[in-house]
């Protein structure tokens, strides 16, 4: 599983938490995690540039993409959006 993120390893990275606020107007909050991409033995991790680390879930690793220049993902090169669970 890791090999094939290898290509992320060091590399600036944004994992986006989506909360569904409103479901019956598709409302939803993004919060960007901005990175570095560190590949372990268990799977990715985000590092922040206080040290913070954010695990990426497993089931979210099929779903990485290159940048597409929104401003949400700054200078990340790679993103991922994860599903987090409603908002309280």
């Amino acid at each position: 599983m890791t090999d094939k993120l290898k290509y992320l390893e060091g590399r600036p990275f944004c994992m986006v938490r989506m909360r569904v606020l409103d479901v019956a107007t598709d409302k939803v909050e993004l919060v960007p995690i901005h990175g570095v991409a560190k590949v372990q033995p268990d799977g990715l991790v985000v590092e922040e540039n206080t040290g913070e680390q954010h695990m990426v879930p497993h089931s979210a690793l099929d779903t990485i993409y290159p940048s597409d220049g929104t401003e949400l993902l700054k200078d990340a090169e790679h993103f991922v959006i994860v599903k987090i669970g409603p908002a309280e």
